[in-house]
C-alpha cells in the first residue's frame, strides 16, 4: 500500500499540469453543483406543488421576473431574427421594435443581441439535438449555473501566481463560488445578468497581471492585453455596468505607471516600456472598441456613469414624478453587517480577506520576503469601488466579493509560504495549533452539512457523481503526498489542509441547503394563458410593475409598465388606480394609460406647458377630468384652466379616446403585502418638497390575521383574535343575521377566560363576505383601521376566515373591492379569471384578472 501511495503521489508531482486540471475542474463542478440545488425544489415535498412550479416535463421555471424578459427577447431572435415583437420603422429606419414593454407606445427594441441570449442559445441547440422536450425556458435554467462553474478559475490562477500556492487559489476560488451575495442570483434559474457582471472583470484582472507578469516576454504579454481589451468590448452586451471594470483596471494601470516613474525610477527600463504598452492597447484599444462596437456616447458616458451611480436614489428635481428607486429592495441602504455577510458570510472572513489585500504587497512566492505592490494596488482599487457601490444597494454587494476572494485565497498562500520558509518554531507552534484547533472546531460544528457539501444536488448525476470521483482521487493524491513526505514537510502539508478546511468550511456550509421557489407557476400561467388566447390583440394588461416581464413573456400581449421601466410617471397612474376608491377615476386612468399612454402628461406636452412644468398641476387637472364626461371635462378645461379649443380637444383624445383599447387588470396575493408601496404612490402629494423621506407620506397597509366563523341556528359567529398579552386578550366578534350586521370587542383575563369588558368595536368599519353576499356597515366613525372578513365555506357549519385589518384610505379602495371582495359595489371592472397563487398566502383563487368596461357614457 505504501509503495502504491508513493506511485500515486510521484504521478501527480511530475505531472503538475493534471493535477491544475483536475483541480480547476473540481472546483468549477463544485460551483455547479452548489447552483444547481434549486433544480431539486426543495422548498417543499409536496409533489402536486412541485408540478405547479414545473412545465409538463417537470423542469422548474425560472426564478425572479427579469429573467422573462431576457428569456422573450431569446424567443424573439430565435423566432425571428431579432429581439423585437416586430420590426417598425423608426426615422426612416426599419428597426426591432418592442411594442409590448411599456405599451402604448411601446420603444425599440435592443439591438444587440445580450450574451445571455447567445449562450442560452447555444445550451439549447447542444440539449435540443438530442432531447426533442427541451425548451428554451429550460436552456435558460441553467445558464447561470453553468457560466458559473468558470468562476473560480481566474480567483485560482491569479492567487496561484502571487502566492505559488495552489492551498491558496482553492480557497479563494472555494470562497466566491460560496458567496451569499453570489450564490442566489447566479443560481440554476436565475438567467439575469449577475453572473456576467462578476465574470468578465475576474477574466480581464487576471490577464492583465498575465500580462504584466510576462513583460519580459512582449509577445504573450501582448496577446493576454488583447484578451482582456477584447472582454471590454463585449462586456456591454453582458451587462451595462461595464464600466466599473475598464475604469478600476485603467486606474491601475495608471497608478502601478506613477508608481514605477516616481518610485522606482524605472521609467527608462524595457519593462516600463512594455507596461505603457500594456495600458495603451488596454484604455486606447478598450475605449476605440467599446466606441465603435456601441457609439462614442456609450463610452463616454460609461466611463463617466460613476459621477451618475452616487445619485441613483435621489428622487428627480427635474421630472417631479416620484422616484420608485426609492422602493425597491435591492436599492435599499445597506448597513456594514449586511455588506459582511453578504459579501464572504461573516466578519471573520472579511476581516481575513482585508488582511490578505494588505499583505499581498508583500511576496513569498520565491522562498523569500520581496515587496511587490502590483496585486495590492489592484486589490485596494478594486476594493474600494465596489466597496462604495455595495453602499449604494444590495444588489451590488456581489461586485465586492471577488477581491476579498482572492484577498482571503492570498492571506491562506501567505500563511503556507511563511510556514514552508519560516525556520522560527515559534511561528510553527503558534499556527499549528490555532489552525488546528480552529479547523477541527468548525469540521465538529458543521458536521452536519458535510454530506451536503459533498453532494449538494443530484439532479445532473454526472456531475454529482463525477464530483465525487475527483475530490477521491485529488483526496488519495494528497493523503499520499503527506504520508510519503518527511516528518517535518507532514505537519507544514498538513497545516495546509487544515487551513484551507477552516477557511471555506463554514462558507460551504452556509451553501446548503439552497432552496428557492419560482414566482411564475401553473396557476398564474391558467389565467396568463387565457388572456393570451380569449383577449382581443390590442389588450392592455394594467398591473404593479413587479410582474410584468412575467406577464408580456407569458401572454404577448401590451402592458403599462414592469421592471424595465418602473421609474416612471405610470408608478403614480397605476397606484391610484388600485388605491382610489372612486371608480370613475380608476376606470379614467386605465382607459388613458391603455390607449394614449403617456401622452396626456408628457413633457413638453399641453398640459405641462400650460402649468409651466408643474407635474403636481398637471395631475390636479387630469385627476379633475378622467373621472367625468367627455364634455364635462372640455368645460373644466376651458373655463377653469383657460385652455383653447384646439389644446383641450387634443387632452381629450388622450383622456377620453373614441376607440380605446381593452385593459385587463391584475391582483395577486402579494400585492395586499406590498400595499405600502403601491399606495404610497398613488397617494403621493406633489406640494410636498420631492425629497420628503417615504415614511413622512401617506400610505395604506393591510395586516393579514386568521379567524374562525360559525353557523349556528341561522346567526353567523365571527371570532377575530385581535391582540394577546400574558394578562388579557382582545377579541373582535362579528354576528350576521338576516341582513344585519354587528361587532364587538372582548377584553378577556387570559389566566381565568373571564371577560373583563365588552364594547362596540373600534373599527371605522367592517366589511364581510360571505358568498355572493357582502355586508359592510361603519361602526366608530373616529376609528382609523378597518376590518375586511371573507369566508370560505369548509363544511358543518364551519368556515375558514381570512381576515384583513386595513388602514382606513384603503378600506373602500378599488383593490379592496376587487381582491378580498371579487368586485363588489363596482359596475365596470368585473372579475372574468381567477386561478391559484401559491406563491404568497392569501385568498385562493389568489390570481385575479378583471376586465374593465370603459362604457360609452365618457364620450358624452
Amino acid at each position: 500500500m505504501g509503495e502504491f501511495l508513493n506511485k500515486f503521489s510521484e504521478f501527480f508531482k511530475r505531472r503538475e499540469n493534471i493535477k491544475v486540471f483536475l483541480i480547476i475542474l473540481v472546483l468549477g463542478l463544485v460551483s455547479f453543483q452548489l447552483r444547481a440545488q434549486p433544480a431539486d425544489m426543495g422548498f417543499t415535498n409536496d409533489v402536486q406543488l412541485k408540478n405547479m412550479f414545473a412545465d409538463e416535463n417537470g423542469r422548474m421555471y425560472l426564478i425572479a421576473l427579469d429573467p422573462y424578459w431576457y428569456l422573450r427577447l431569446t424567443e424573439n431572435y430565435h423566432d425571428h431574427g431579432h429581439l423585437g415583437e416586430t420590426l417598425k420603422e423608426v426615422d426612416g429606419k426599419l428597426v426591432p421594435y418592442d411594442t409590448i414593454q411599456y405599451a402604448p407606445p411601446g420603444h425599440p427594441a435592443p439591438d444587440k443581441v445580450p450574451i445571455l441570449s447567445l449562450v442560452t442559445l447555444g445550451i439549447y441547440s447542444i440539449w435540443h439535438s438530442f432531447d426533442s422536450t427541451v425548451t428554451l425556458m429550460n436552456a435558460a435554467f441553467w445558464v447561470p449555473a453553468l457560466m458559473g462553474m468558470l468562476l473560480g478559475i481566474p480567483i485560482f490562477f491569479m492567487i496561484r501566481r502571487s502566492t505559488s500556492s495552489n492551498v491558496g487559489g482553492v480557497v479563494g476560488a472555494l470562497i466566491i463560488a460560496s458567496s451569499p451575495a453570489l450564490l442566489y442570483k447566479t443560481s440554476a434559474g436565475f438567467a439575469d445578468t449577475p453572473i456576467f457582471e462578476v465574470l468578465p472583470i475576474l477574466f480581464i484582472a487576471w490577464f492583465i497581471m498575465e500580462a504584466i507578469h510576462y513583460q519580459n516576454n512582449l509577445k504573450k504579454s501582448i496577446i493576454f492585453t488583447a484578451l482582456a481589451t477584447l472582454l471590454i468590448a463585449l462586456y456591454p452586451r453582458m451587462w451595462a455596468g461595464w464600466w466599473y471594470a475598464y475604469n478600476i483596471v485603467t486606474g491601475f494601470l495608471i497608478i502601478y505607471l506613477a508608481y514605477l516613474c516616481v518610485v522606482k525610477k524605472s521609467h527608462e527600463s524595457d519593462n516600463f516600456k512594455n507596461l505603457l504598452s500594456i495600458t495603451g492597447l488596454f484604455v486606447l484599444g478598450g475605449g476605440l472598441l467599446v466606441s465603435v462596437f456601441y457609439g462614442i456616447n456609450s463610452f463616454i458616458n460609461g466611463v463617466l456613469s460613476p459621477v451618475g451611480f452616487t445619485t441613483i436614489k435621489v428622487v428627480s428635481h427635474a421630472t417631479g414624478w416620484p422616484n420608485v428607486y426609492t422602493t425597491v429592495s435591492e436599492l435599499s441602504a445597506t448597513s456594514f453587517n449586511s455588506i459582511v455577510n453578504n459579501s464572504v458570510g461573516s466578519i471573520w472572513l472579511f476581516i481575513v480577506g482585508i488582511l490578505g489585500v494588505i499583505s499581498s504587497f508583500i511576496s513569498l512566492r520565491h522562498g523569500k520576503k520581496e515587496f511587490d505592490v502590483k496585486y495590492g494596488l489592484l486589490l485596494i482599487l478594486w476594493l474600494a469601488a465596489t466597496g462604495y457601490a455595495a453602499t449604494k444597494g444590495v444588489r451590488f454587494i456581489g461586485l465586492m466579493t471577488p477581491p476579498l476572494a482572492i484577498g482571503i485565497g492570498i492571506l491562506a498562500g501567505q500563511l503556507e509560504n511563511i510556514v514552508k520558509i519560516s525556520k522560527s518554531n515559534l511561528i510553527k507552534y503558534s499556527l499549528y495549533p490555532v489552525v488546528g484547533i480552529v479547523s477541527l472546531l468548525f469540521i465538529a460544528t458543521n458536521a452536519g452539512k458535510i454530506p451536503e457539501i459533498i453532494l449538494p444536488s443530484t439532479y445532473v448525476p454526472i456531475a454529482a457523481y463525477g464530483l465525487i470521483s475527483l475530490v477521491v482521487v485529488l483526496l488519495l493524491y494528497k493523503i499520499a503526498d503527506i504520508i510519503s513526505s518527511d516528518r517535518e514537510n507532514k505537519f507544514k502539508k498538513l497545516f495546509s489542509v487544515l487551513l484551507g478546511i477552516a477557511l471555506v468550511l463554514p462558507s460551504l456550509a452556509s451553501a446548503v441547503p439552497l432552496y428557492t421557489a419560482p414566482t411564475f407557476n401553473d396557476g398564474w400561467k391558467e389565467s396568463l394563458d387565457w388572456i393570451k388566447t380569449e383577449t382581443p390583440n390590442n389588450s392592455v394588461i394594467t398591473c404593479w410593475w413587479d410582474n410584468g416581464h412575467i406577464y408580456t413573456w407569458a401572454t404577448r400581449k401590451m402592458v403599462t409598465f414592469d421592471g424595465g421601466s418602473q421609474n416612471s410617471p405610470r408608478a403614480y397612474w397605476v397606484g391610484k388606480a388600485y388605491s382610489t376608491s372612486n371608480e370613475n377615476l380608476s376606470v379614467g386612468i386605465l382607459r388613458m394609460l391603455a390607449t394614449s399612454g403617456d401622452k396626456a402628461f408628457e413633457k413638453d406636452g399641453i398640459l405641462m406647458n400650460k402649468t409651466n412644468n408643474s407635474v403636481g398641476e398637471t395631475v390636479k387637472i387630469l385627476n379633475e377630468i378622467l373621472p367625468v364626461s367627455k364634455s364635462k371635462a372640455y368645460n373644466i378645461l376651458v373655463n377653469k384652466y383657460n385652455l383653447t379649443e384646439k389644446e383641450a380637444l387634443e387632452v381629450l383624445n388622450a383622456t377620453h379616446p373614441e376607440n380605446p383599447n381593452p385593459d385587463y387588470l391584475i391582483t395577486y396575493n402579494r400585492m395586499t403585502d406590498i400595499a405600502p408601496v403601491w399606495s404610497m404612490f398613488g397617494n403621493w402629494d406633489f406640494s410636498m418638497p420631492p425629497n420628503t423621506p417615504n415614511e413622512e407620506r401617506e400610505s395604506g397597509y393591510y395586516t393579514k390575521l386568521r379567524g374562525e366563523g360559525v353557523l349556528n341556528n341561522g346567526t353567523l359567529f365571527i371570532r377575530v383574535p385581535i391582540q394577546k398579552t400574558q394578562n388579557y386578550a382582545v377579541m373582535n366578534v362579528i354576528l350576521i343575521q338576516n341582513s344585519s350586521i354587528a361587532s364587538y370587542d372582548l377584553t378577556y383575563n387570559t389566566n381565568t377566560g373571564t371577560v373583563m369588558s365588552e364594547k362596540t368595536t373600534g373599527f371605522h368599519k367592517v366589511i364581510v363576505k360571505n358568498g355572493n353576499n357582502v355586508y359592510e356597515k361603519e361602526f366608530n366613525k373616529n376609528g382609523t383601521i378597518s376590518e375586511i372578513v371573507r369566508l370560505v365555506p369548509v363544511g358543518n357549519n364551519q368556515y375558514y376566515t381570512y381576515v384583513w385589518i386595513a388602514s382606513r384610505n384603503l378600506e373602500d379602495s378599488i383593490y379592496t373591492r376587487l381582491h378580498f371582495l371579487d368586485g363588489y359595489g363596482l359596475k365596470h371592472i368585473k372579475l372574468v379569471k381567477e386561478s391559484q397563487d401559491p406563491t404568497n398566502y392569501g385568498i385562493q383563487p389568489g390570481f385575479k384578472v378583471y376586465e374593465v368596461d370603459y362604457g360609452i357614457d365618457y364620450l358624452n
